[in-house]
């Protein structure tokens, strides 16, 4: 099977870093597949392509994404040259470019698109009837993005499908002589109780919740302390955190690091680790936690309910209430048996749930029976 994986996207988040596993476990596959990454030149996507693999990648530049007829007829030609099979595209806005390249492509390979971002409105006007028509499967990532999506695109219902993502297990599993050594080098104790919080430091990944739950804690007299790992990306938004963990009196309880390219060897470091949104579609750093055998919280909002079974694989707060998420923390803070057992549980459901070889198959699987 020839497999072109587009995406023009410029930036370098889960998204764009999906677009790459995917050309990398297809490429790898023992059926001998063919894939051909069609990028933005000089993007971050692209330099990532570059430092951690040899794919023969091919460009285009994102002009005039409405109507992308230029555009359309330089993929078509790829499309062509590479006998493709089948178009993966990632990103909404490509979605012109891929349809208007299928109709002008001689080949007329099929097109799945991955819907990683939720849909909050009708795709019924005349241009998006038009565009999805052409589509022969739409993969969504929960089965809550599922329903939006038949609710939202509904001539496309019978050829929408869930497919989780599948994380990594860790590397190495640390043994309890190197993690307290990793600990004590970041600066907490073998005994510290630590919540972790791994993410882009922005205000919608619900950091300063996480900063007001160490407060409550300090207050109540509990050795409660937290490690929140990312880069910011807004400059000074770390600063900000800092000034507000001072003003509570917590910043002798609060560990900032910078972005890490091995989250899975740090959550070992926690007791366990939060995901503190107001709303996101999936949460990756969840399933990757529980992979890791770490005991996991989440926002009872999007798509974390369908990840966290509450008090059997993980615990669940309200969205938005640092209250609530101090008092699930303080549970596993009080009860290490219980945080113990939620660990356990939640690995053996990320193990068979959010198995990354097990969701490359699949994904394999459904790209070929759509080219077909």
């Amino acid at each position: 099977m020839n497999v072109l994986e587009l995406c023009l996207s410029a930036g370098l988040g889960g998204l764009e870093l999906y677009v790459f596993r995917s050309s990398e476990a297809l490429a790898d596959s023992s059926d001998n597949n063919t894939v051909i990454p069609v990028l933005r030149a000089d993007s971050k996507l692209d330099q990532y392509f570059k430092d951690h693999s040899s794919f023969s990648i091919k460009y285009i530049k994102p002009l005039f994404r409405a109507l992308p007829l230029f555009n359309a007829r330089k993929l078509a030609a790829i499309i062509d040259r590479n006998n493709i099979d089948v178009i993966h595209m990632h990103w909404g806005k490509d979605l012109p470019l891929a349809v208007f390249a299928k109709i002008l492509s001689r080949r007329k390979p099929a097109l799945v698109y991955t819907r990683q971002m939720m849909i909050t409105r009708a795709k019924d006007d005349f241009y998006h009837r038009f565009l999805y028509r052409q589509l022969n499967l739409l993969l969504t990532i929960t089965r809550e993005l599922e329903g939006l999506c038949k609710k939202f695109i509904p001539l496309l219902s019978d050829r929408i499908r869930t497919l989780y993502y599948g994380v990594k297990p860790p590397k190495t599993f640390l043994d309890r002589k190197t993690i307290i050594e990793e600990r004590q080098k970041l600066g907490f104790s073998e005994n510290d109780f630590i919540a972790g919080l791994i993410g882009r430091l922005e205000q919608s990944k619900g950091q300063h919740l996480l900063i007001e739950a160490i407060h409550t804690a300090q207050q109540e007299g509990l050795n409660i302390k937290a490690l929140i790992v990312g880069h910011e990306m807004d400059p000074g938004y770390r600063d900000k955190l800092r000034k507000q963990a001072g003003e509570l009196g917590v910043q002798d309880n609060i560990i900032f690091q910078d972005f890490t390219s091995e989250p899975q060897q740090l959550m070992q470091l926690c007791d366990c680790i939060i995901l503190a949104s107001g709303q996101e579609t999936f949460g990756l750093v969840l399933p990757e936690a529980m992979r890791a055998d770490v005991a996991v919280i989440g926002s009872n909002s999007g798509g974390v309910p369908e990840i966290i079974e509450h008090d059997k694989t993980g615990l669940l707060f309200e969205s938005q209430n640092p209250e609530d998420l101090y008092l699930q923390l303080r549970q596993l803070f009080d009860d290490p048996e219980k945080k113990s057992r939620l660990a356990n549980q939640g690995k053996i459901k990320a193990d068979d749930a959010f198995n990354n070889d097990n969701h490359f198959k699949k994904l394999e699987a459904l790209l070929a029976d759509a080219s077909r």
